[in-house]
């Protein structure tokens, strides 16, 4: 092709037809162009759908995590709305008024503090690779929205632990989780009255070993767990829409 296109030039330039010899060679030079602008264009597509592989990749991992997310929150919120009815029932009734066994469950559910962990993770340069087009940016705002939100919620968890830990360290100075030691012990991990001869014995709870304080855990669950409940609810429906976002933007 290039002898060919080198022998036409040199015939017209023994033939001395230089206005011919001109319109070839603004022709050739707008045929190397858009040969040019082709390969470019075929480069693009190439990259173009490179790059929408790797989204795909990212997206689906992605949904994986959301799911993940979203069976974890179902268990945390669960958790939390125990927590709270069960906090209320000793209040209402009085520690000394609710049976041994029922009141070292609930101590144990209410002590082993909870925290929503996300599979999700997140950086700017992840934003600034995947995120570019219209779908892409609904996504990417549901997500930010998604990842303030569970930040949000973390903080007032870490108030609520916080709170716990300090009672409970109260707990333990004054005597009440050594008063009640062996019964704890006995029951925390199952429930083996065999140990008891005769009456199951009570819980040992009174102002001067600690009462105060563990009244300050129930009625700080009682209170925080439903506002954190609420919370979970809004992160599972914003995780279902980013399902639904990802899942209509794969399909």
């Amino acid at each position: 092709m290039i002898k060919f296109f080198r022998k036409i030039r040199q015939n017209l330039v023994m033939e001395n037809k230089t206005s011919k010899y001109f319109k070839y060679a603004v022709g050739e030079i707008f045929l190397v162009v858009i040969g040019i602008l082709i390969a470019l264009q075929i480069n693009n597509w190439n990259e173009s759908r490179k790059l929408q592989k790797e989204i795909n990749t990212y997206l689906n991992q992605k949904l994986d995590n959301l799911k993940e997310d979203r069976a974890r929150l179902i268990e945390i919120r669960k958790i939390r709305q125990d927590k709270a009815e069960k906090s209320t029932y000793v209040l209402n009734k009085g520690i000394q008024n609710v049976d041994v066994v029922s009141f070292t469950k609930i101590i144990y559910l209410i002590f082993i503090e909870r925290y929503f962990i996300t599979t999700i993770e997140r950086s700017e340069t992840s934003i600034t690779k995947y995120y570019s087009g219209k779908n892409e940016a609904i996504i990417n705002k549901l997500e930010l929205h998604y990842v303030n939100k569970i930040a949000e919620m973390k903080q007032e968890e870490n108030r609520l632990n916080t709170f716990s830990e300090n009672a409970e360290f109260i707990l333990w100075t004054q005597g009440f989780i050594v008063d009640n030691r062996e019964t704890f012990t006995s029951l925390i991990n199952e429930i083996d009255l065999s140990k008891f001869k005769g009456e199951i014995p009570k819980i040992i709870s009174n102002e001067s070993n600690g009462q105060k304080a563990l009244e300050g855990i129930l009625r700080r669950n009682e209170l925080a767990n439903p506002s954190l409940v609420v919370k979970l609810d809004y992160l599972l429906e914003i995780n279902q829409q980013l399902i639904d976002a990802i899942d209509e933007y794969l399909n």
